[in-house]
């Protein structure tokens, strides 16, 4: 009886792990150069190059127009979060949907916007919905 309680419970706990950890990792999109690192359950990711002063909830980097850092956290379920990023400029301010899947995740612009990336010297739109892998 005690080995049957306490295997119930064990699963019972990697059931919590990884319903906590499901916002959490490192993503990457190898067609347009991205990489993302996130936690949205605790703001503790470095912001890249002042990993001493500041953490923030994630941050996108690659062939965008600068990196962008998820600093909010608006609404989050099981399977989705929107999050409010904004870019390294601070000019730019945009929503994200973010939807886990079995592989990765897949991210969209909330509203009609879309995220810009650098192509040989020009700007092109990113897809929707972006799909990164998990690393």
């Amino acid at each position: 009886m005690k080995t049957f309680v306490f295997t119930v419970y064990m699963a019972l706990m990697a059931l919590s792990v990884v319903a906590q950890t499901e916002y959490k990792g490192t993503f990457y999109n190898m067609e347009y150069g991205l990489r993302m690192k996130m936690n949205l359950e605790k703001m503790d990711v470095p912001v890249p190059g002042m990993e001493d002063l500041d953490s923030c909830y994630g941050w996108i980097q690659g062939k965008l127009n600068g990196a962008w850092y998820l600093l909010k956290v608006k609404e989050k379920t099981e399977k989705k979060a929107v999050v409010r990023a904004v870019s390294e400029r601070g000019a730019d301010a945009q929503e994200m949907e973010i939807k886990m899947t079995d592989t990765g995740l897949e991210m969209k612009l909330v509203g009609g916007t879309y995220m810009k990336g650098v192509e040989k010297n020009r700007y092109v739109k990113l897809p929707k919905p972006l799909v990164m892998s998990r690393e």
